[in-house]
């Protein structure tokens, strides 16, 4: 979704059809507030830029994901209106959302391809850590109880 999209859909989540309510520079600047908050939890997504004209597009988020920051930004602008309740459950749906995007991307279910290069921001092809306890146990292998001498 592009900036123009993400604003006519914060427009239709504040129901502001006759955008007289919320000025577009809020709105903006909400959804540039949403990319920092993107860039705090997911650490993967640091390479995202600002939207700066009308058909700038978030390019790291995933595409299911972009309505997020209208959700932010409608969150943002009911709160300036004194529309406490319709913020906090934006807000909330909007971390749950964010938390979701993390943990997914986190167990891989989700990659992050960068627009430039095509590859993925992460790669997930890291061995597996542990611990080798081998030199620990192979000492006492040998030393098994068999049990009490004598019964069977």
């Amino acid at each position: 979704m592009d900036r123009l999209n993400l604003i006519l859909r914060v427009r239709s989540n504040t129901r502001d059809f006759s955008n007289s309510i919320f000025r577009e520079v809020d709105i903006i600047d909400y959804l540039n507030e949403g990319i920092d908050r993107f860039k705090q939890i997911v650490p993967e997504l640091n390479g995202l830029d600002y939207l700066t004209s009308s058909t700038s597009v978030p390019s790291l988020i995933p595409i299911q994901y972009h309505h997020l920051l209208a959700t932010y930004a409608s969150a943002r602008c009911y709160a300036q209106d004194e529309r406490h309740y319709q913020a906090t459950t934006l807000m909330n749906e909007f971390e749950v959302k964010l938390q979701e995007l993390l943990d997914k991307v986190q167990s891989g279910e989700v990659v992050i391809i960068d627009p430039d290069t095509d590859l993925p921001v992460v790669l997930t092809d890291n061995e597996i850590d542990y611990v080798d306890l081998s030199a620990y146990w192979d000492d006492y292998t040998d030393d098994y109880d068999l049990g009490v001498e004598g019964v069977e």
